[in-house]
């Protein structure tokens, strides 16, 4: 079954549904059958089954049955805003792995980087998060933030875990499975001691999450894994 996105809050049971520009593309390409079984997601919970139409030249979906899915528990990146593809690539990787928003740091060592993500990318990086839900079918679409200052992350960081992901630090411990978690990342360079104070003072712990240093996009990536890894054994304690 193809999974294709529908705008947010558009999915109703026995209703049609239009098809933003890119998704009639893609049924194109793929050379979809009218009739043919599709399903539906729109990015905040809604999953509907449905059967393809053609009218004139448009191509519509007919909503047979919709549900909707809760919220997954919230897991939070704050990683320094580098290089903006690597970037781009991260928000990829949020939905499949339980990502639920990432929020870009502006740090010391990111003023300096010259291909740092700027506000006028976010666009992109948004959309490529956002269609990383037709390959991992995931219901949700993870919050893409506005870059901000390490100290306006921190003034309104949110309750539940809070790690820092630290070469020095601890292995990760298990935790609730529905227990929100906040995890901060540094740029290629680093958090400065300055700011490692700062997330100190916070509540954050450091955690380790793997042998050797790793570039912020992977770093990001490992944390996911070892948060829902550590949610599964907290499910079971």
């Amino acid at each position: 079954m193809i999974t294709l996105l529908a705008r947010p809050r558009s999915l109703v049971a026995d209703t049609t549904v239009t098809l933003e520009e890119e998704e009639e593309h893609h049924l194109v390409v793929r050379r979809t059958a009218p009739d043919a079984a599709i399903e539906l997601v729109d990015g905040e919970g809604a999953r509907a089954e449905g059967r393809l139409a053609l009218e004139g030249r448009r191509l519509l979906v007919r909503v047979l049955r919709v549900v909707q899915e809760p919220a997954p528990p919230a897991t939070i990146l704050a990683v320094g805003a580098g290089d903006r593809d690597r970037f781009a690539l991260l928000a990829e990787q949020l939905a499949p792995l339980g990502g639920t928003r990432l929020v870009p740091l502006e740090t010391v060592h990111t003023a300096s980087v010259a291909t740092r993500l700027r506000p006028t990318h976010l666009e992109r990086v948004r959309r490529r998060a956002r269609e990383a839900l037709k390959q991992c079918r995931a219901a949700w679409a993870p919050v893409i933030e506005d870059p901000c200052s390490l100290a306006e992350f921190l003034a309104r960081a949110g309750a539940g875990r809070r790690w820092l992901a630290e070469l020095t630090g601890k292995t990760a411990p298990s935790f609730g499975p529905t227990e929100p978690i906040t995890i901060a990342i540094g740029p290629e360079a680093g958090f400065t001691a300055e700011e490692q104070a700062a997330f100190a003072a916070a509540g954050f712990e450091p955690v380790r999450l793997a042998p050797h240093r790793l570039r912020f996009e992977t770093a990001a990536l490992a944390a996911l894994t070892t948060a829902w890894l550590a949610r599964q054994r907290g499910g079971y304690g």
